[in-house]
């Protein structure tokens, strides 16, 4: 049997169907939104977990135009067993993206508004005849794109004439209702938006004749007073335990991985693309599992498609206690926060509103609940996102040297301490570049995540253990070759009390003492490793030296 062609980027439910896509069968969501048909849904989920193709899913099945055409495209799935088939084709359906609406500045942006919202209206061109003379003055100045209309009423008004003339009250859906903020955010334009889309929502969603709305975005945007005064709100957030039909579940990877004649990846696919908590579910990336069904290829998708930038932003701009944590979560480990479900712009950004942004994007997940109330331990889910978070690490790190980690990676793996293209002057680089934020007395834990962040990319050459018992003590960092006829190395960390040369010197032959009355190379020699050297790293405020055995 000939096999479904893989929609990769198809997000359109009808060509997904009707031009033999591979379709993972999420009809249930229909089914949800119709069982509790709240007076506004409100779904945030992280991108390219398929709330586009769930939105156009729901279009199809509910919109009047086309409808018994359409119907036939729900012929076997799962809706079709349930009592909501009556409701299939009952609605005029208003459907609206809000993805890609976007510029570098405030004119580039109302530029793009007024585009998309004059394609929508023109999907209502036949309506236009009906309309009085004053409805189609709006209409027109909407529809042809005419300078300083006011669009902030201009999704209300569509419903309203829909109402008036089709004597049915329309859905309003709404897709990547946030997108538009996010962007003016980065670019630095929000305060001029805000208030231009906060009431193009508000007017759309509390005054209009409609008959429900569902709205998807990553975030909840707070004190916008989009959603404030709706009686009838329903947010399912990625703390939820409801709305479960974005992503893959396990048992689908492995069906698309059979249908495929892949599902001997099936552990490498649940290392790469595993690990997110929707709820209390686990699900995968359903981008990069489709992409790797087409490709065949365990690599990077999602990310690739994804980047945020005011992640990137933030991270550049952050103190010392989230980067602590951003080296925290390269090495393994959790961060410890409040997720309040709230996304407030234009505020001073708190390490838990980074870490929320970075948790709503998909770039963390749950790891388990925290001893407090809203409180969570966070991870870095996958190895997909760990490669982009090590990658961004990089770029934020050495922005003026794209080759210098190359080139460390180079110097560790043939053992070139000292000289040109050495250890010492690749650390020593990176060290200098991160100035900016090396600005006084420091413990030696800031050193020490900031040293373990410099190796984070080392892991296709080393395993990386940071803080781990061994022989006698615990030693700081060490780095175990792949290949145990490759280089080991035991790093040591001390302050010194100045930048005086004989300080330097006292703490450097300190660190050496230790890591040999320690016995910290036990066990990489227990493991096989014969060529291991031992390195003291002194730093004092912005000074680094490193002494070696």
């Amino acid at each position: 049997m000939e096999r479904k062609k893989l929609p990769v980027g198809v997000s359109d439910f009808k060509k997904l169907i009707t031009k033999n896509y591979y379709y993972v069968d999420k009809t249930g969501f229909i089914e949800e939104i119709l069982e509790k048909k709240a007076e506004v849904t409100l779904i945030c989920r992280p991108r390219r977990f398929g709330k586009t193709l769930n939105m156009s899913t729901l279009k199809y099945f509910l919109d009047k135009k086309d409808a018994s055409e359409n119907i036939e495209l729900f012929r076997g799935l799962n809706i079709e067993s349930t009592v909501y088939m009556k409701e299939a084709g009952k609605y005029p359906v208003i459907f609206l993206t809000m993805k890609g609406i976007n510029g570098d500045n405030y004119s580039k942006f109302l530029q793009k508004f007024s585009s998309v919202l004059s394609e929508l209206y023109n999907e209502y061109e036949n309506l236009r005849e009906k309309l009085n003379m004053k409805e189609q003055i709006y209409f027109d100045k909407v529809w042809l794109e005419t300078p300083d209309t006011d669009l902030s009423r201009a999704l209300k008004f569509l419903s309203d004439i829909v109402y008036k003339y089709s004597e049915i009250k329309p859905v309003l859906l709404i897709d990547e209702y946030d997108s538009p903020m996010i962007v003016a955010n980065e670019k630095g334009y929000y305060e001029d938006v805000k208030e231009l889309i906060g009431d193009f929502y508000g007017e759309a969603l509390k005054d209009a004749p409609i008959s429900f709305a569902v709205v998807t975005g990553i975030l909840r945007v707070a004190k916008e007073s989009i959603f404030s005064s709706l009686n009838n709100l329903e947010v399912s957030s990625l703390l939820s335990g409801d709305f479960n039909h974005f992503g893959m579940t396990e048992s689908e990877v492995e069906t698309i991985l059979k249908d495929y004649n892949l599902e001997t990846t099936m552990d490498s696919a649940k290392n790469w693309y595993n690990g997110y908590t929707f709820g209390d579910e686990k699900i995968y990336n359903p981008w990069s599992i489709v992409n790797h069904a087409k490709s065949r290829k365990l690599i990077s998708y999602w990310v690739n498609t994804s980047a945020n930038t005011l992640i990137m932003q933030l991270l550049k701009e952050a103190d010392d206690d989230i980067k602590d944590t951003f080296y925290e979560l390269l090495n393994g480990g959790s961060a410890r926060t409040i997720l309040d479900d709230n996304m407030i712009f234009g505020e001073k950004y708190s390490d838990s509103t980074i870490l929320y942004l970075m948790f709503s994007a998909g770039y963390l997940t749950i790891d388990k609940p925290g001893e407090e109330e809203d409180q969570y331990y966070l991870r870095i889910p996958n190895l997909e996102v760990k490669k982009y978070f090590r990658k961004t690490f990089i770029s934020i790190l050495t922005p003026k040297s794209k080759d210098s980690f190359s080139k460390l990676k180079m110097a560790l793996v043939i053992g070139k301490v000292r000289g040109n293209d050495s250890i010492e002057e690749k650390i020593n680089g990176f060290f200098m570049a991160s100035m900016s934020y090396l600005d006084g007395a420091r413990q030696e834990k800031f050193y020490h995540n900031l040293i373990l962040g410099m190796m984070i990319g080392l892991d296709d050459k080393f395993y990386i253990h940071s803080n781990r018992e061994e022989g006698l003590g615990r030693y700081d960092l060490a780095l175990e070759p792949r290949d145990k006829n490759g280089i080991g190395y035991i790093f040591e960390f001390k302050v010194a009390s100045s930048i005086s040369e004989s300080d330097f010197d006292a703490a450097g032959e300190e660190a050496l003492a230790q890591i040999d009355k320690k016995v910290y190379e036990r066990g990489l020699r227990e493991r096989g490793i014969e060529k291991i050297i031992k390195i003291g790293m002194v730093f004092s405020g912005k000074e680094l030296k490193l002494y070696v055995k």
